[in-house]
């Protein structure tokens, strides 16, 4: 019974060791697997249902020199963190959201159309489930890799994905 106490007096300091332990090794985790912005393209999708891992993998088959990653997110993935965002070198867009975040586009980028709602075809069309209207791709404003045309050829291999 007096052990029972002890660990119950103690019980808040077993869980903040658990807390401190479990956010360590997310931040390790992610420091060996993530890599630097010049080294990796990021695109945006605001889709219904989006594959993402299976598509960077399907991506990364043919990634440009000088990359080491392509990184696929969901915009759920990213909502409250409007830096990452910003700096998003690709978005793929419904029709009724492209104002929204017209912001963040290159200036004069109209986008090019990646499905198609009346013939109901597109790109990736094992990996992204569009929904009922036109989707569209978009350059990004602040990506790091406009002047050196990585975010290009990503786009590319993109549009080349069945």
């Amino acid at each position: 019974m007096r052990v029972f106490k002890n660990i119950w007096s103690q019980l808040h300091t077993f869980v903040l060791w658990g807390l401190a332990s479990a956010l360590f090794w997310a931040y390790v985790f992610t420091f060996v697997t993530d890599t630097a912005p010049e080294k990796k393209v990021m695109i945006y999708c605001d889709v219904p249902e989006l594959q993402d891992i299976q598509l960077a993998a399907r991506l990364e088959e043919d990634l440009p020199e000088g990359l080491r990653m392509i990184k696929v997110r969901s915009f759920q993935y990213v909502m409250m963190d409007t830096d990452n965002i910003q700096r998003g070198d690709l978005f793929l867009l419904p029709a009724s959201k492209v104002e929204e975040y017209r912001q963040f586009f290159l200036e004069g980028d109209e986008g090019i159309q990646v499905y198609d709602a009346q013939t109901h075809t597109g790109i990736a069309g094992q990996y992204i489930k569009f929904g009922e209207e036109n989707y569209y791709l978009f350059y990004g404003a602040k990506s790091p890799h406009l002047d050196d045309g990585k975010a290009r050829e990503v786009a590319e291999i993109l549009l080349r994905v069945p």
